[in-house]
C-alpha cells in the first residue's frame, strides 16, 4: 500500500483498522527484514520516477518534469521552452492546434521568438481557443500568440477577432450566429492538439468573475482555471450563472487527441491536481518542486 499504491500511513491505518504508529513500525520492520529495500537513484532517474507517479496518479499519457533553476523566473522559462519542444519539435507534428492563453503561453511565445523562422509551406493550422482581452500582458493577447507561434512552428495562423467575454448572453448568442462562428467551432471540434495554461484561483486577470459567477467560485471551493473554466480540487467544473464567455468547451478539450498543460512554479499544487482531475489534460509539463508538492497532496 505504501510503496506501490502511494497511500500514506494514515490511509493505511484506516484501511487496516490499526493505529498509524503501528503502520510506521511495520514499515520499519519491513526494511530491517529486507522485505523492502531503498535505492537512491540518479537525478535523471528521480525525474523519471516523479513523472511516472504523476502519470499513474492522474491517468496521463505523459508528464514532463523540469529541474528547478535558481529563480522562479528562470524555472518558468525552462518549463515553457520544454513545452514548446514537446508540442512543435517532435517527429509527430499535429496538423491542427488550438492555443489557449496565460502567462506560461506568453513565455512560450517569448521562447519561440528566439528560434529561426520556419521555412517552407505551412504544415497545418493554429488558432486561439478563446477570444482576447485588453490585459497588459501579451500572454492574454490570443491572436498575437497565434501569430508568433505559427510563424516559428510552421503553421498557418487563423485569428479570432472576437472578445473572450461579451456584455451579456444575448450578445454572445448573436456572435454565434455570425458566418465566422462555424469555422471557429469546426476548429475546436477537430483540433489534434490543444495547448493550455493552468492558473490559480484567484489570479490575474480577474476575467469578470463577479458578473459571471456571483459567489459560486468561493462557495464551491474553486482552486484554479483552464482558459476561463473554473474547477474545484476534485476536478468538478463550476458552471457560470451567466454564460457570456467565448471559448472552447470542456468537452471539446476532452475530445482532442492531445491536450498539453504548461505549469508555472508559482502554481498551488491544488490548482494542478484539480486541473489534472478534470479528465481534459493528458500531458503536463511542470517544475520538479511543483511535481513533488502535487504528489504529496494525497
Amino acid at each position: 500500500m505504501y510503496y506501490e499504491r502511494d497511500m500514506n500511513q494514515s490511509e493505511i491505518a484506516k484501511t487496516l483498522g490499526v493505529s498509524r504508529p503501528l503502520v510506521s513500525v511495520l514499515l520499519s520492520e519491513a526494511r530491517e527484514c529486507g522485505i523492502v529495500t531503498i535505492t537512491i537513484n540518479s537525478v535523471e532517474s528521480a525525474h523519471e520516477l516523479l513523472a511516472r507517479r504523476l502519470e499513474n496518479r492522474f491517468g496521463l499519457k505523459r508528464a514532463e518534469v523540469v529541474d528547478d533553476a535558481d529563480s522562479a523566473e528562470d524555472t518558468n522559462n525552462l518549463v515553457a521552452a520544454r513545452a514548446y519542444e514537446l508540442c512543435f519539435l517532435m517527429d509527430e507534428r499535429p496538423r491542427s492546434v488550438g492555443l489557449g492563453w496565460g502567462s506560461m503561453l506568453g513565455r512560450m511565445a517569448d521562447y519561440a521568438e528566439t528560434l529561426p523562422d520556419f521555412e517552407g509551406a505551412a504544415k497545418g493550422r493554429l488558432f486561439p481557443l478563446i477570444g482576447g482581452i485588453g490585459a497588459s500582458y501579451r500572454g492574454y493577447h490570443t491572436n498575437e500568440l497565434a501569430r508568433i507561434v505559427s510563424g516559428k512552428a510552421g503553421f498557418e495562423a487563423e485569428y479570432l477577432y472576437l472578445p473572450a467575454f461579451f456584455d451579456s448572453e444575448a450578445e454572445l448568442d448573436f456572435a454565434r450566429r455570425l458566418e465566422t462562428w462555424a469555422a471557429v467551432q469546426n476548429g475546436w471540434d477537430t483540433m489534434e492538439l490543444a495547448l493550455v495554461n493552468i492558473s490559480n484561483y484567484p489570479s490575474y486577470p480577474d476575467l469578470g468573475v463577479e458578473y459571471r459567477f456571483g459567489g459560486r467560485l468561493t462557495e464551491r471551493g474553486a482552486v484554479g482555471r483552464v482558459l476561463a473554466h473554473y474547477y474545484d480540487e476534485s476536478g468538478r467544473v463550476i458552471e457560470a450563472s451567466v454564460n457570456n464567455a467565448l471559448q472552447a468547451g470542456v468537452e471539446q478539450l476532452r475530445r482532442a487527441p492531445r491536450t498539453v498543460a504548461v505549469c508555472s512554479t508559482l502554481l498551488r499544487p491544488q490548482s494542478v491536481a484539480g486541473a489534472l482531475a478534470l479528465g481534459v489534460i493528458d500531458t503536463v509539463c511542470l517544475p520538479r518542486s511543483l511535481a513533488e508538492k502535487v504528489l504529496e497532496l494525497h
